[in-house]
């Protein structure tokens, strides 16, 4: 049997076809709690994990939006899905908008789930050097994820966040890629998105990845754009709110 390009798990056999990717803190179990509302009549989803995470990991690579974007495009074909949507989180929306740039014959649909700045976040070398030797190791990345969730949601949310994240990435993908959404952002932040975007936002996330912000940032990219705001939610909707995540997504991909 032919290895596929990226580890993945498909559920139902619809149609309309979607390549869901992960985010930095965790492979695609992120939606695990969403499965039971998705339509596997109208659709095929791909939960496909990049290199180093979930299904993927032991990938070695350069883990970049490059060959992220390439790996997502080799998936399809030997998936045999001459179209399909994509759906990108956090991390990988950096990911979905650059095949939505560079290959708009083969998206229909672009997905941004709590995306960030398109010309990343702005990080210097050393903050970008410190971030990521910490992340190579995981007393210190646990940490990472402890502080970051520590006051909005429950300790046991952020021990599962932990927990997961260690479970489901090698350290040096998570490492390597924090370079991807803290300082590059995308290769051509100007090139139009030219597929339709749906963009759902948190609006207990961070500002950068709030309404706002996104309608900002995404605006001057892609002429078709759509911003649902979800009140009361963070940065993960799938698991904060999984009906209505899946909702959206499959409403805007069916369209």
């Amino acid at each position: 049997m032919t290895t596929l390009p990226l580890g993945l798990e498909v559920v139902g056999s619809g149609p309309r076809r979607l390549i869901v990717l992960n985010d930095w803190l965790c492979d695609t179990s992120t939606w695990q709690s969403a499965h039971p509302y998705l339509d596997q009549a109208r659709f095929t989803w791909a939960f496909a994990d990049l290199r180093g995470y979930g299904r993927s990991r032991g990938r070695t690579g350069s883990f970049t939006l490059v060959e992220a974007a390439s790996d997502v495009l080799a998936l399809a074909d030997a998936l045999a899905w001459p179209q399909f949507s994509v759906v990108g989180h956090s991390m990988s929306t950096y990911v979905a908008m650059h095949l939505g740039q560079h290959a708009p014959e083969r998206v229909e649909r672009v997905v941004l789930i709590t995306p960030g700045p398109p010309r990343g976040f702005g990080a210097d070398e050393a903050w970008l050097a410190g971030a990521q030797a910490s992340t190579r190791e995981d007393t210190t990345r646990a940490e990472t994820v402890r502080a970051r969730f520590a006051e909005r949601l429950s300790r046991g949310w952020g021990e599962h966040k932990c927990r997961r994240w260690l479970e489901t990435s090698d350290a040096v993908a998570a490492a390597s890629y924090i370079a991807l959404f803290a300082r590059d952002g995308l290769a051509t932040p100007q090139a139009p998105i030219r597929p339709p975007v749906l963009a759902i936002t948190g609006e207990e996330d961070a500002l950068a990845m709030r309404r706002d912000a996104v309608v900002e940032n995404l605006s001057p990219l892609t002429a078709s754009l759509e911003v649902v705001a979800l009140q009361e939610c963070g940065h993960y909707p799938m698991q904060e709110l999984p009906p209505r995540t899946v909702s959206l997504v499959e409403h805007f991909c069916a369209a």
